[in-house]
């Protein structure tokens, strides 16, 4: 499985590298991207459940979290080898790529596509996890955007509720998720040149 490397500012070339330097790390030390971050998930879980000494993750699970966490480093370096000092951030986002067409999509694309979600939800089915990739997506280059994205699932969420309220009209939720989406839009809108 790839990976996606998350960085505001960074180019195309500069998050390959960053890539490439955390899939070299992984494979010397003979995981996959999938065992490490399975490995830091399962700790997160670990540390959000209070460290039960009952659920204590086994050696090869610390391991592989370390590594995760190399991998991680090594990308950052790689990534930001070229940049000033000053401008060099603490960290890099590294993440499984699953859903390639929502995680790689460009602002237009990933915008067309949060609309077409919203317009086919019926109450009935749900794309919530998608949604939030385009979501993100959209707001990539956005600084404090989180605000933003989460009125788009808050709406979003009431609308894939709609089905548990039949007696309520969909028709305004609907719009809800429509107009924090042309606020998401509106935000991320690049300035244009006179």
């Amino acid at each position: 499985m790839d990976l996606l490397l998350k960085l505001r500012g960074a180019s195309a070339e500069e998050k390959k590298r960053g890539v490439d330097a955390a899939k070299a790390v992984l494979e010397r030390a003979g995981l996959t991207a999938e065992q490490a971050a399975g490995a830091a998930f399962e700790l997160e879980g670990w540390d959000i459940d209070g460290f039960p000494e009952d659920h204590t993750p086994s050696d090869a699970v610390f391991e592989a979290n370390s590594v995760w966490g190399d991998a991680h480093q090594a990308a950052l370096e790689a990534c930001c080898a070229d940049w000033p000092a000053d401008k060099k951030p603490v960290a890099v986002e590294l993440e499984l790529l699953i859903d390639p067409e929502a995680q790689l999509a460009d602002r237009d694309t990933a915008l067309a596509k949060l609309r077409a979600i919203v317009e086919a939800k019926d109450g009935h089915s749900d794309a919530s996890n998608k949604l939030l990739i385009l979501a993100y997506r959209v707001a990539d280059e956005l600084e404090n955007a989180r605000d933003l994205v989460g009125d788009v699932t808050v709406a979003y969420t009431r609308l894939a509720h709609s089905c548990f309220y039949p007696d309520e009209p969909i028709e305004p939720k609907r719009k809800a998720v429509l107009d924090a989406i042309d606020a998401l839009e509106k935000a991320t809108e690049k300035p244009t040149s006179h």
